[in-house]
């Protein structure tokens, strides 16, 4: 019979290569994390609104009047530039979703989650950390999707309804994700009555 527990304990205790393993694996995520949003990110917004360019060039010429019009101009016209913004956008979206500017400024990254780790008190907080660090991660995965599904909402070949449907809806996904630590902290206050248990118990 096997003692959940005591395996718990186990992969929790200091020594652990577990607990090894989720820092590096939280460090990889804040690498790839820092590639996506200082070079991914703005130059598919750059390509986004250099083909709204291109469109409205195209547009004038006949042979493209059934592939283009001016929806999917702009569209992408004002996609573009909030997808290189995308980090200060989704700083605005979360002071919307809760309220106040909780981050000083500061959008959560899975980098200051796995370098946070080096300094853990435990190994709970490492694994807590870790857990974050991915869940920011897959965040700004899910913002770029989202971006990705509005910049085609005005294509006449594509159902804008069902894409805006989804841009919308992993842009909500997105914001719970990249701002986990303080949708966390909204559940434990609304069953606690406490502001910021979650992160007082990371000592963030």
């Amino acid at each position: 019979m096997f003692d959940l527990q005591q395996i718990l304990d186990g992969l929790l205790s200091s020594d652990s290569n577990f607990i090894s393993y989720i820092a590096n694996l939280a460090a990889e995520f804040g690498k790839i994390e820092t590639v996506l949003l200082t070079i991914i990110v703005p130059g598919v917004g750059l390509m986004i609104s250099a083909s709204a360019i291109l469109k409205m060039m195209k547009m004038k010429n006949p042979q493209y009047a059934q592939q283009i019009n001016p929806s999917s101009i702009a569209w992408r016209a004002l996609i573009g530039p909030v997808t290189i913004l995308l980090v200060p956008f989704m700083q605005e979206v979360s002071e919307s979703v809760f309220g106040d500017d909780r981050t000083g400024g500061k959008v959560p990254r899975a980098m200051t989650y796995s370098a946070a780790i080096q300094g853990a008190a435990s190994p709970e907080q490492v694994m807590m950390l870790g857990i974050l660090a991915f869940l920011v991660f897959v965040g700004w995965i899910t913002a770029f999707r989202a971006m990705f599904a509005f910049a085609r909402c005005g294509d006449p070949q594509q159902d804008g309804y069902q894409l805006a449907k989804a841009g919308l809806s992993r842009l909500a996904a997105a914001t719970v994700l990249t701002f986990a630590q303080f949708f966390i902290d909204d559940v434990f206050e609304s069953v606690t009555g406490g502001a910021g248990k979650f992160s007082s118990d990371l000592n963030l």
